[in-house]
């Protein structure tokens, strides 16, 4: 069966946040998008409905890729042959996706590729998604992709922290929600600054 029959009705037009990097230099939005439906579709077979799920829960809340966004996205790695949509005998779950061997390389190309230098947002997500799909990380892999993190959860802390001291001393809850901010940053630091030191192992993807 081709794959134009087995694909369920997806948006056309897809919109993703523009960024000022050069292409392929810093993991954008769009990148961003596709590795989170490479690393949702990875070590099992996925109904679409968990895999939305997964992508949400993979951006960290701060940017909620419409769906729409995720099928067009979705059918383009179909396309692509990075995933794999196989037609299922659930009446309620019509098609199962999995991550082939090639989305697997991609999954780690992109997966060493650097976070931007600014937060917003996006990079905020993308960042989010990298530090979900740890324990999906190549062994070598591993220290590149958390020195990145590391990097950008400091470089985001150190501006938090630069903005905060400009804050009227006034606006205690203006305080509290930048304290909380950086609290968070904090605890993904210390959370990578573990992982590097117990070297916990990754999950084969294929």
């Amino acid at each position: 069966m081709r794959n134009s029959e087995i694909q369920p009705v997806l948006a056309s037009v897809v919109i993703l946040p523009a960024t000022n990097c050069r292409a392929h230099a810093h993991l954008d939005a769009a990148s961003a998008l596709d590795l989170a439906i490479l690393g949702a579709t990875a070590c099992r077979m996925t109904p679409l409905a968990r895999l939305i799920d997964t992508v949400w829960c993979l951006t960290g809340g701060g940017w909620r890729p419409l769906i729409d966004v995720i099928h067009e996205a979705l059918r383009a790695a179909n396309a692509a042959g990075t995933v794999l949509a196989t037609e299922s005998w659930v009446r309620s779950i019509p098609f199962y996706y999995t991550l082939t061997p090639k989305g697997a390389k991609a999954f780690r190309t992109l997966m060493i590729r650097p976070l931007p230098s600014w937060d917003d947002p996006i990079s905020r997500a993308a960042a989010a998604i990298k530090f979900g799909l740890l324990d999906m990380t190549d062994d070598k892999d591993l220290a590149a992709v958390t020195a990145d993190l590391k990097r950008f959860y400091l470089d985001s802390r150190r501006g938090l922290e630069s903005r905060r001291e400009s804050l009227a001393s006034d606006r205690a809850f203006l305080h509290a929600a930048v304290g909380d901010r950086i609290a968070w940053a904090d605890q993904r630091i210390h959370a990578l600054d573990d992982l590097m030191h117990t070297r916990l192992p990754s999950k084969v993807l294929h």
